[in-house]
């Protein structure tokens, strides 16, 4: 009975939120290299993120138009000031909650692991087994709160800008070690044909929840109750497994 009634309060605030926000625009942006969950194409966003935010926020009359704005960094500072209403995907951490708000539900989990030289694999089962070794990270990434304060106080993390510059990194010997989300890496690694070069170590350094955050600047955010019931909707009826084989298949044949 509870649920029907919340079904039924949420189906009226999405008729009156539609006839309030109809031709309304909603700019999203993400990550330029995280296929298959966004990436950049031309001067736009695309992938599974992007079309999820679509088709919920579509259901209320409201276009979302997912730009690339830049560097991963620079698009958290947008997002500070409101310059875009919300990111694509993006880990929770205390300082991040600072400008964004996060809908109770994830969209994915994404493993983030280590990237390593063929023949250079080390054993990995703790986070300690990186000490002394020099590591590379995407500046503006986090792997969580208890994680970044690790890597800070005790180990040799190199930041650059791009993913392609990391694997690069790791082929020349000048890293010993990447730590990326496995499908951003991977699908990097394949793109650049370094299948035969890099391969990364099988158990992961954590395996954090990715979200679609809103600035808290944003006048969207009114909408995130209903965001969030449809989010964990097209969970269940399959749909977002759906759209990560779409946008893999898609990132794949592009390649070719």
């Amino acid at each position: 009975m509870e649920k029907t009634i919340f079904s039924l309060i949420l189906t009226i605030m999405m008729v009156l939120s539609t006839s309030a926000y109809s031709g309304e625009v909603l700019i999203a942006s993400g990550h330029n290299q995280y296929p298959p969950f966004m990436w950049k194409e031309g001067d736009k966003i695309i992938g599974v993120s992007a079309e999820l935010t679509s088709i919920i926020f579509g259901e209320l009359g409201i276009k979302v138009n997912s730009i690339a704005v830049g560097p991963w960094k620079r698009l958290q500072k947008v997002a500070k000031t409101g310059g875009v209403d919300l990111i694509l995907g993006i880990y929770k951490n205390d300082e991040r909650l600072k400008y964004l708000i996060y809908p109770n539900e994830s969209y994915t989990l994404d493993p983030v692991v280590i990237f390593v030289k063929k023949g250079k694999s080390f054993s990995f089962t703790e986070w300690k087994d990186l000490v002394g070794k020099q590591g590379g990270a995407i500046i503006g990434d986090s792997f969580g709160k208890e994680f970044d304060l690790y890597a800070e106080d005790n180990l040799k993390v190199y930041q650059v800008t791009e993913i392609r510059q990391a694997l690069k990194m790791i082929v020349l010997d000048r890293l010993e070690y990447v730590i990326l989300g496995l499908y951003s890496g991977r699908t990097q690694m394949i793109e650049m044909g370094l299948q035969n070069e890099i391969e990364y170590l099988p158990k992961p350094v954590i395996t954090p929840a990715a979200y679609q955050a809103f600035s808290n600047k944003s006048k969207f955010i009114n909408h995130i109750v209903y965001f969030n019931k449809r989010l964990a909707e097209l969970k269940e009826d399959g749909t977002v497994g759906k759209l990560i084989e779409k946008y893999m298949a898609y990132w794949e044949n592009t390649r070719k």
